[in-house]
């Protein structure tokens, strides 16, 4: 694009803004105050209870993440009681493992003795 062209295309913009028509935008005296303020305008009523519905939803949330920590802490609590429950059983089993190895070790040992007595006598 050369100068030229770029300020054909400025002037043509200014003058088509430049020949627009202004708009007329009708206001009533009721609709707008001397202080600029619309008429009837609660904004900040509106805001309070903007305020205080936002501030009730983040309250709740938090009772509501409270309650969820205190859940979490509790299964926490019941997940060591498993533990322990757990390495209970384990050592409970650990313990019959070792007295039936312990009984099939003694009675493995009986046979052979038995076998051993018959082939000596």
């Amino acid at each position: 694009m050369t100068l030229k062209e770029l300020q054909g295309m400025i002037k043509e913009e200014l003058e088509s803004y430049m020949n627009e028509e202004e708009v007329d935008v009708d206001v009533d005296a009721g609709d707008v105050d001397a202080d600029g303020a619309e008429s009837g305008d609660d904004s900040e009523d509106v805001l309070r209870q903007i305020y205080d519905m936002l501030k009730d939803k983040f309250e709740g949330e938090g009772e509501a993440e409270e309650a969820e920590e205190a859940e979490e802490e509790a299964e926490e609590a019941d997940d060591m009681d498993e533990i322990d429950t757990m390495e209970e059983a384990k050592d409970e089993v650990e313990e019959s493992v070792e007295e039936s190895t312990t009984d099939v070790h003694t009675q493995l040992q009986e046979r052979f003795k038995k076998l051993a007595n018959i082939v000596k006598g």
